[in-house]
């Protein structure tokens, strides 16, 4: 059995190793999916079991498909935006995607 202080030492070597080869990352639609998958192996998680990449929805408008970049059912979505660009808008784009009933 693993200690649980070597555990966190493995996720905190893992989790350095992933922003250091992201560090530079600028295009959205071309490392969209490697961040995604390379975060799941930050979390020792299979990226074909645990994430839909583009999952259509409806927009808030009730007309046209977004899609979202990475979801994780019951845990975690994923809206990423290319370097430079507004967060914020990222954030509310991402609330958008929640359903509202």
């Amino acid at each position: 059995m693993i200690h649980p202080q070597e555990q966190q030492d493995q996720l905190n070597d893992r989790a350095e190793a992933f922003s250091k080869e992201f560090a530079n990352a600028s295009y959205e639609m071309g490392q969209a999916q490697n961040f995604v998958r390379e975060l799941c192996g930050v979390y020792g998680l299979n990226y074909l079991r645990s994430v839909d990449f583009e999952r259509r929805v409806v927009k808030d408008s009730g007309t046209g498909i977004n899609r979202i970049d990475g979801f994780f059912p019951g845990l975690l979505l994923v809206e990423m935006k290319s370097k430079g660009k507004d967060l914020a808008e990222a954030y509310e784009q991402a609330k958008g995607y929640i359903p509202k009933n």
